[in-house]
């Protein structure tokens, strides 16, 4: 198997996604680091969220109509992190309570379901919104 410039072979470039990480890396770095770097944009942005956590529908082409550029940028990258692990919803008790559950990252898995509980779903993704961001600073060596 042929090697890539980082000496691994590049089978396990593809396993790993090597491409799409590093597109997701540069995209940060580019244009979300300096809005979680600075805890004032940062708050900014934790803040709109809160207001508009599940955005709005969209046309092809056009950010939601009610998140800013940067907000939409930062949810739709931690939406395409990897799966195990990951933050999720759980509807425990249908429209009335909204539970956090850990994804187990493989088809048949078992959710591990976390003691947080919220009486809407709304309050239920921003806590997802609020840990994703803070794993995603911790990430990039921001600490505040």
């Amino acid at each position: 198997m042929a090697k890539s410039n980082n000496g691994k072979s590049q089978g396990a470039d593809i396993k790993q996604n090597y491409s799409f990480n590093a597109v997701n890396d540069y995209n940060v770095r580019t244009y979300l680091l300096e809005h979680l770097r600075n805890k004032q944009k940062r708050q900014a942005l934790i803040d709109e969220h809160q207001r508009f956590p599940r955005g709005g529908p969209t046309l092809p082409g056009t950010p939601p109509p009610l998140q800013s550029s940067v907000l939409a940028q930062l949810v739709d990258f931690l939406r395409t992190r990897p799966q195990t692990g990951k933050h999720t919803i759980v509807e425990t008790i249908p429209w009335a309570e909204y539970s956090i559950g850990l994804l187990p990252g493989r088809r048949g898995g078992v959710v591990k379901i976390l003691r947080e509980k919220y009486p809407t779903r709304e309050e239920a993704e921003h806590a997802i919104f609020k840990k994703r961001v803070k794993a995603l600073c911790r990430e990039y060596g921001i600490t505040d």
